[in-house]
């Protein structure tokens, strides 16, 4: 299980500019193919967005968080929820206005979710885009309906689901495990961001959570340096996993 942003594809100053790197892509590629192993990639962006940047077939893709999925030759999966579309649109128009006076302040409009980026605002303007956006919550009348969630960089504005990384392995770990037959599974789950913890907490007794990036107060219990570090793992795991035993 594999988060995009960070993890796969180095961070980028914005969520379009974010490239796979084509070495990674190829040992994904021959990870799939793999009769022992399953990919999961599970992120922030929105499921159209997240399966464009990775491009890769055979691969369960989740997005906004777990609002989204689709498995290989199934349709997507979404939670539906049309009084909060109606929320979100008060919201990202209240959200443009208000953050109109900082330069490099994104506005994400994932279709389920919303997501302001402030990686490129004046470091000195950071507070203050995080105050415009409560205000806006507010002004849109969403307090009691958006569920707000902070990553690297990025204010998440989501349905209050209760839904998160955490709660999406745990029902991807559930719904996978094998049943009878004496086999077994071994999981592993691998992010940078603190949207990731939910998923590492989860992962607990149940396999390997490894932090991407400098190590730091955490539910994972192993670290890789940067996606350069991600990639030597991969290659790792396709020496292992090529071929059934």
């Amino acid at each position: 299980m594999l988060d995009f942003d960070g993890t796969l594809a180095p961070i980028a100053p914005t969520p379009d500019e974010a490239v796979l790197p084509d070495e990674t892509r190829r040992e994904l590629e021959r990870l799939v193919e793999s009769p022992i192993c399953s990919v999961w990639v599970i992120s922030g962006r929105a499921l159209n967005d997240l399966r464009a940047k990775a491009g890769i077939p055979r691969i369960t893709y989740v997005g906004n968080h777990g609002l989204e999925m689709v498995r290989p030759n199934e349709e997507p999966r979404s939670i539906d929820m049309p009084r909060f579309q109606t929320m979100l649109e008060r919201l990202k128009e209240e959200l443009a206005a208000r953050l109109a006076p900082f330069p490099g302040a994104i506005v994400e409009d994932k279709e389920h979710s919303l997501a302001v980026h402030y990686r490129t605002v004046a470091e000195e303007d950071r507070p203050r885009v995080k105050t415009a956006v409560h205000e806006a919550i507010a002004a849109s009348g969403g307090e009691q309906e958006i569920e707000l969630g902070a990553g690297s960089m990025v204010l998440e504005l989501g349905p209050p689901t209760g839904c998160n990384k955490g709660t999406i392995v745990s029902s991807l770990l559930t719904s996978e495990a094998p049943n009878g037959g004496g086999t077994s599974m071994f999981a592993i789950y691998l992010g940078d961001d603190a949207t990731d913890e939910d998923a590492f907490k989860a992962m607990r007794g149940r396999g390997w959570g490894v932090l991407v990036g400098a190590p730091r107060i955490s539910y994972a219990e192993y670290y890789l340096k940067d996606p350069g570090e991600v990639l030597m793992f991969l290659r790792f795991l396709v020496g292992r996993c090529g071929k059934a035993t």
